[in-house]
């Protein structure tokens, strides 16, 4: 651990050093024995106040007590008893008025004069209403008597009335009829606490040394509820008012707390310098609490400390005197050798000690001439190293240089890994390659099938990087791009490894390939086309012609005659599908006039019924579009429909689900959205399902040509087809074409509706 003095001077660490001990001793050892003595000396105070508060609240409680019993006794009066009783059975609201009157006059004149603590008397029948008020605020009076209801002697809190600032205290008392059998009504019996406290307090004190500090003594009683009053210091000396004197009568002196103001545990608090204790009044619940200010008895204990601070301070002071001579021969050579250390620091090492003594200190001076001479012969010694190290060094920078020079001109990123497969250096056409690693995101994947150890790896960063692989060459995906990587490890001196990687974006060249390999296919397509539209067309023609002898042969007004109609079209539809196959490969132009969307997608659905009556896919269409007539070829267009619609079905994979067609209008494009309900489109095919050829079907079940087929023709036609959304449960694909702005809008009667089996006026199933 470093000197936390460190940077002070030796001459100034030594006095404070002595001074420190001389402080500690006097100044620690001060504040432990005063501490001791005034640990003692509150320990009694607090004995002393918990005996005096012990004192008050007995006197309190037994004086209490006395009150009660007097209260009870009132409550035995025959008088009182019958005259309520008498009361309660009053016939008439006169002999009522007079027995009240009769009762308050006994109560005034021969019971309320016998106690002079009892300021009024309150009587209430078995209902608890007022028979007798005594006090002149009613409120308060009716506020007691709700609480007052009980069938055994009851006491209240600190009471006190709007218009009234002193304290009551009330006494409630059950009245019993002339049998004692039941309780017909209840005493309140109202006690003024100063006349309580001057008739108690006076006895608890008698016989008692006063002294300063029971002179300081606050005494104060808090209710059940926390509130309470402080009793005034006047009541607590010998020469206090009687319990009868007129003070006692109106409380003067009595300031009310209120709950929370002054109700704090025993405790004793050194900041507020006081002292607490309190203790239960049994009659009531109530608590007295003491408290006193100690600061007059502990100005002793505070003087006593400081006189021994002081006297450290004096020895401190002759400590520091006397050590003159030690600092005189002792720090004075440390410090010259001090000052020639910094001389040696700064490059001068002909500086020299001067040897005065024999002692350790002129031993010291010795040592330190002999180090200094040693220092200025090895230092001679390292210049002449350093300057063969300087051309070293120089030689070895021109090579290091040149070789940065060749790595940073080559067009191939070059990466060497270290032992761990951490970057030690990479040029800067490697920055792609790296950029494209460091995100934890991608995935080094082999650009073809690539078999390492016997076994297919999918992540191709464990077989680049490993220090102890073999050499490898390959292509990899990085992300969007393609990268020729070549891997070589790379042997330095024993015990490490590292690895040396060549990186070649041939992204370009790939896609240059690809390209070349789809022109390719294009072509063996048009020649796959020309062949199918010879093999096919036989056939069609074929069926056309005996579907056309058919509709000769029947009735006009046959059902039958819609399935030849529906055989005709899709004859025809068979045919240009052919055409169109041919115009993919050769880039024929479409047959532009107005059509009607609403009509072609009607058409589909005719079109499609057979399928969804096979399946339990549910297919339901809303034509809201206003302006739903555009200019294109009606086939091809045609085709884009059927194509979605097929993918919506298929998606099902055979499930109850529904597949939605839905069209409505801006101003200036006609929307088709078509909506399935399947697992959706997987997020890394995304990008890839309008690319002729791929398709995410089982091998047989689709060409790839759907949606590149359906992209073309709606771009031909100026408009646009888009995956708008897709997730599991809803996959929307949406149609963009301009209308034309002069159709007439169109309400379409089936709007929203479900595609259900048509059937013809009897009944029976028609040729959809």
């Amino acid at each position: 651990m470093p000197e936390p003095l460190q940077w002070m001077s030796v001459k100034y660490k030594l006095p404070m050093m002595f001074g420190a001990v001389c402080l500690l001793a006097f100044g620690v050892g001060g504040a432990f024995v005063s501490r001791s003595a005034r640990v003692v000396l509150e320990t009694e105070i607090l004995e002393r106040l918990s005996f005096q508060g012990q004192a008050y609240a007995t006197a309190l409680d037994s004086r209490l007590q006395a009150l009660i019993q007097r209260a009870e006794d009132f409550a035995s009066d025959g008088y009182i008893r019958a005259h309520l009783h008498d009361l309660e059975s009053a016939r008439s609201t006169e002999d009522g008025a007079s027995l009240r009157r009769e009762l308050e006059r006994h109560l005034t004149i021969n019971k309320l004069p016998l106690v002079p603590a009892f300021r009024a008397l309150t009587v209430l029948d078995g209902q608890g209403r007022i028979v007798v008020q005594g006090l002149p605020d009613r409120e308060l009076v009716e506020r007691v008597a709700a609480l007052a209801k009980t069938s055994c002697t009851w006491t209240s809190g600190v009471l006190s009335s709007e218009g009234e600032a002193r304290p009551s205290l009330a006494v409630a008392t059950p009245l019993h009829d002339l049998a004692a059998n039941e309780i017909i009504g209840n005493l309140l019996v109202w006690i003024q606490p100063a006349s309580w406290l001057l008739g108690a307090l006076p006895a608890a004190s008698t016989g008692s040394e006063t002294s300063a500090e029971e002179n300081e003594v606050v005494l104060t009683l808090f209710d059940r509820d926390g509130r309470g009053f402080v009793v005034p210091r006047t009541f607590l000396a010998p020469g206090a008012p009687a319990e009868s004197s007129e003070i006692a009568r109106l409380g003067t002196g009595l300031s009310v707390v209120e709950p929370g103001g002054d109700a704090e545990q025993d405790s004793y608090s050194p900041i507020r310098a006081t002292f607490s204790r309190g203790f239960p009044i049994a009659a009531n619940g109530w608590t007295v609490r003491v408290k006193l200010k100690s600061l007059r008895a502990l100005d002793t204990i505070a003087g006593f400390q400081s006189r021994l601070l002081a006297v450290g301070i004096v020895l401190a002071t002759l400590a520091a005197l006397l050590l003159f001579f030690p600092m005189r021969y002792l720090v004075h050579p440390l410090l010259q050798l001090t000052q020639a250390a910094r001389r040696i620091k700064q490059g001068d090492f002909g500086i020299r000690v001067p040897v005065d003594s024999g002692d350790e200190i002129g031993e010291l001076s010795r040592a330190f001439n002999a180090m200094a001479e040693g220092l200025a012969e090895r230092t001679d010694r390292l210049k002449e190293n350093a300057l063969h190290l300087r051309e070293k060094e120089e030689e070895v920078r021109h090579k290091r240089d040149r070789l940065d020079a060749v790595i940073a001109s080559m067009r191939d990123g070059l990466v060497v890994l270290d032992a761990e497969g951490k970057i030690e250096l990479s040029n800067q056409a490697a920055r792609p390659f790296l950029d494209l690693l460091d995100r934890h995101d991608i995935q080094l994947t082999s650009h073809h099938v690539c078999g390492t150890r016997g076994e297919t790896t999918g992540d191709c960063s464990a077989c680049l990087v490993d220090p102890g692989g073999l050499p490898r060459s390959c292509v990899i995906d990085v992300g969007t791009r393609v990268f020729e990587v070549h891997a070589t490890p790379l042997r330095r001196e024993a015990g490490r490894s590292g690895r040396v990687l060549v990186a070649r974006d041939v992204s370009d060249r790939i896609a240059q390939d690809e390209r070349q390999i789809h022109q390719e296919r294009l072509a063996v397509l048009g020649e796959v086309a020309a062949v199918m539209a010879h093999e096919v067309n036989n056939p069609l023609t074929s069926i056309n012609m005996f579907n056309q002898m058919l509709g000769d042969e029947l009735p006009a007004d046959s059902p039958s005659q819609e399935c030849v109609a529906v055989i005709r079209r899709n004859v025809e539809t068979c045919k240009q599908t052919l055409r169109k196959l041919l115009d993919y490969a050769t880039g024929a132009t479409p047959e532009i006039e107005i059509v009607d969307v609403h009509e072609i997608l009607r058409d589909v659905m005719r079109f499609l019924h057979p399928v969804s009556k096979r399946t339990p896919v549910e297919v339901t269409w809303a034509l809201r579009a206003e302006h739903h007539l555009v200019r294109g070829d009606e086939v091809q267009l045609r085709q884009v429909f059927v194509n979605l619609a097929m993918n919506a079905f298929q998606a099902m994979n055979g499930g109850g689900k529904q597949v939605s067609i839905h069209t409505h209008s801006d101003d200036t494009h006609l929307l088709v959205d078509v909506v399935d309900e399947g697992e959706g489109i997987a997020e890394e095919t995304r990008d890839e399902i309008f690319r002729p050829f791929f398709t995410s079907k089982p091998r047989g079940s689709g060409t790839g040509l759907g949606l590149p087929t359906a992209r073309r023709i709606t771009e031909m036609h100026g408009g646009s087809l888009d995956l708008l959304e897709s997730r599991p449960g809803r996959t929307v694909f949406q149609v963009r074409l301009r209308h034309d702005g002069s159709a007439v809008p169109f309400r379409d009667p089936l709007s929203a509706a479900t595609l259900v089996p048509a059937t013809d006026g009897g009944g029976a199933p028609r040729c959809p």
